[in-house]
């Protein structure tokens, strides 16, 4: 073949493709830098809570202390299945094509809508989990646990103060995908 040839028939398959949005192609890098960063914030976690537990553990070598430890690892294990699993051939669009972007950003929106419930049921666990641990270790008299559990201490008052900040962020953040979602699956309709 001649290179000549060879290059206009490369050029003509090239022009011969749509052209992705800016918008939709600026809307990906900005998604797929938000995964990146995320996943450093996961790592971070990771080896903070951990880390910090694991060596608490092993300075203590108390039998709770071993049982927060090893809970903490098996919460950071279950977040980072999930996360792995929903991230999942999401980093990048297999072809760079109108087509392709807007299915990636679908699927992407789908997956943050499945990992809202699931941050909700894994707050609730740890939640659970933490405040009954708190509970039992507790070195003030003990208290009747619903009595313990609402305004008796500013420490508790936090957690609940944050556990209502969070699921707020849920709902909003929820509600904000599900726009966007029905706004994507709308654009990826046929006319």
């Amino acid at each position: 073949m001649n290179v000549d040839t060879e290059l206009d028939t490369w050029r003509r398959e090239w022009q011969a493709v749509a052209a992705v949005p800016l918008d939709l192609r600026t809307r990906v890098e900005r998604q797929t830098r938000t995964m990146k960063l995320l996943l450093l914030a996961d790592i971070l976690i990771t080896i903070v809570l951990g880390g910090l537990t694991t060596a608490w553990a092993v300075h203590s070598r108390e039998p709770d202390v071993i049982v927060l430890a090893v809970a903490t690892w098996i919460f950071l294990a279950v977040a980072w299945t999930i996360a792995l699993v929903m991230n999942h051939g999401k980093w990048l669009p297999p072809t760079l094509d109108t087509t392709a972007f807007l299915n990636l950003s679908i699927d992407r929106c789908r997956a943050r809508l499945a990992a809202i419930r699931f941050a909700a049921a894994l707050f609730v666990c740890e939640l659970a989990f933490c405040l009954t641990w708190v509970y039992c270790h507790s070195p003030e008299p003990r208290k009747p646990a619903l009595v313990w559990l609402f305004f008796s201490s500013l420490p508790l008052d936090l957690v609940w103060l944050f556990t209502f900040a969070f699921f707020g962020f849920l709902f909003w953040y929820r509600r904000k995908k599900r726009a966007e979602l029905a706004y994507l699956v709308d654009l990826s309709r046929p006319c």
